[in-house]
């Protein structure tokens, strides 16, 4: 049995587990089968200085839930996905954001959850690997050696501090594991949203997560948030997707939970999700609330390659 069989039988014992008898797994599987080895679009201007000499606040979109942050001098990586697909299953619409090969440091790599399109090996294997790799409780024993100066489990409200700056985990709610079956003994544990703290600037990665009013106030009463970086996608079928996923309005409404100055939507765009009618249909949506609510000063809808530099007196 070759490895795309395995993996094609593993997706179904995750449907089975959380989707039921939905016909949506079958629709979902067919749709990246018609993709894989079609065209994937490419970056525009890609930027060639992913790291600035020194920038009080960056955030560059990668693509999905990948983002290269900066504070200062500083550098971190969320969910790294820097290869053609995601487990060999689901391939991207639009080529990564940057080149890897530009990265010479990234002092913490920040792993959500342990799904293929957040824990990529491959991509893993493209970056340098001078600093620490956080894993989600559980994520340890997932993880070959790739020689990182360290590597930490972190289980929630626990801190990692790197080169000063204060990386800790905060609460998801989403799913575990990697393989289908997995998941049935992880339970609560394998996925965690993360805020970095360094010299006054405070950036939430939410990871995929849920929409959760309490989780989302209580880490706002926790951390005084400048960036949040909150998944807006997949959105249809709403009745399952919204069991582990947020849309559009959902993270709006967390932005305001957490209290956080601005937003900067993540996991659109770059893969085939759910059955959204577009790539860009969970884009077209947030432009719709943004406008209805005059929040344009709030949230920043980025183009994968995009770099959104904030400036010190943007907290004022």
């Amino acid at each position: 049995m070759n490895i795309f069989m395995r993996t094609y039988i593993l997706f179904f014992v995750l449907a089975g587990i959380f989707f039921g008898c939905s016909s949506f797994p079958l629709g979902f599987l067919t749709k990246s089968i018609r993709t894989l080895g079609g065209p994937i679009d490419s970056v525009r201007n890609k930027i060639t200085e992913p790291v600035l000499p020194d920038v009080p606040l960056s955030v560059l979109w990668i693509g999905h839930a990948t983002c290269l942050i900066q504070i200062h001098d500083r550098v971190f990586i969320t969910d790294p996905l820097l290869t053609k697909t995601a487990g060999m299953l689901s391939q991207r619409i639009v080529e990564p954001g940057i080149d890897p090969a530009l990265l010479t440091r990234v002092d913490a790599v920040l792993i959500s959850h342990l799904h293929f399109d957040h824990l990529s090996y491959g991509s893993l294997d493209m970056l340098p690997k001078n600093g620490v790799l956080l894993l989600p409780l559980g994520g340890l024993e997932y993880v070959p050696n790739f020689s990182f100066a360290d590597i930490c489990e972190m289980k929630s409200y626990s801190s990692y501090t790197v080169r000063g700056a204060t990386v800790t985990a905060v609460p998801a709610n989403h799913f575990s594991g990697r393989y289908g079956f997995d998941a049935l003994w992880m339970g609560s544990t394998g996925f965690t949203g993360y805020i970095i703290e360094y010299r006054g600037m405070t950036v939430y990665f939410a990871g995929d997560t849920k929409y959760d009013p309490e989780m989302f106030k209580e880490i706002g009463k926790k951390f005084k948030i400048d960036v949040a970086l909150l998944p807006i996608a997949p959105v249809e079928p709403s009745s399952i997707m919204r069991r582990v996923h947020m849309d559009p309005a959902q993270a709006v409404q967390a932005m305001d939970d957490l209290h956080a100055r601005v937003m900067i939507p993540i996991h659109y765009r770059t893969l085939r999700q759910g059955s959204d009618s577009s790539a860009t249909f969970a884009q077209d949506l947030l432009k719709k609330i943004i406008k209805e609510k005059k929040i344009e000063n709030r949230v920043y809808i980025l183009t994968i390659g995009e770099r959104k530099v904030f400036e010190e007196g943007f907290k004022k």
